[in-house]
């Protein structure tokens, strides 16, 4: 999707749902790597932009990239009512629920890598992409054994696909 596709969609969400105008524009932001979506407020809380990972719109399913638009809007939302708009917040969480939106960290979106301790064998996942190229330089933190890279799994907010 694309960032006048995604305003379109925010806009119409807003006025149907909380009856108020998107005064801010949406944009993609591939520094992101933590999150997948956020909005961005100044020092003196005033709404400047709602920012999308580039990974969300790169590997995201238009359904999880609309439910993670409709939860930054949400948080404008609530903003401008003068609401409690932080994630696990009652009014926040409850809101989430209603529209039928995500709340934070409940999906997974973009690279994993797959690997195993050589010492003790177990595995893990991380979206760490420096250890997929050079895993001679990290251990494990379960025994401190080498590291082998099984697969790269490729998340798109509902399931994972190998690469």
């Amino acid at each position: 999707m694309k960032e006048e596709e995604l305003t379109e969609f925010a806009t119409q969400f807003l006025r149907t749902n909380f009856h108020i105008d998107l005064t801010i524009p949406i944009v993609r932001n591939n520094l992101l790597r933590s999150s997948y979506g956020r909005y961005v407020m100044t020092n003196k809380h005033l709404p400047v932009r709602i920012e999308i990972a580039g990974k969300t719109l790169d590997y995201g399913t238009e359904d999880v990239i609309k439910g993670i638009i409709k939860h930054e809007c949400i948080h404008y939302a609530l903003h401008m009512q003068g609401k409690v708009m932080r994630d696990g917040a009652p009014i926040f969480e409850q809101t989430l629920r209603q529209h039928n939106a995500p709340s934070t960290n409940t999906m997974k979106i973009g690279l994993f890598y797959l690997f195993r301790c050589e010492t003790c064998a177990r595995t893990y996942e991380t979206n760490r992409k420096q250890l997929s190229k050079t895993p001679k330089k990290y251990r494990t933190k379960c025994c401190n054994g080498k590291i082998t890279i099984i697969e790269t799994r490729k998340y798109d907010g509902k399931q994972f696909s190998k690469v």
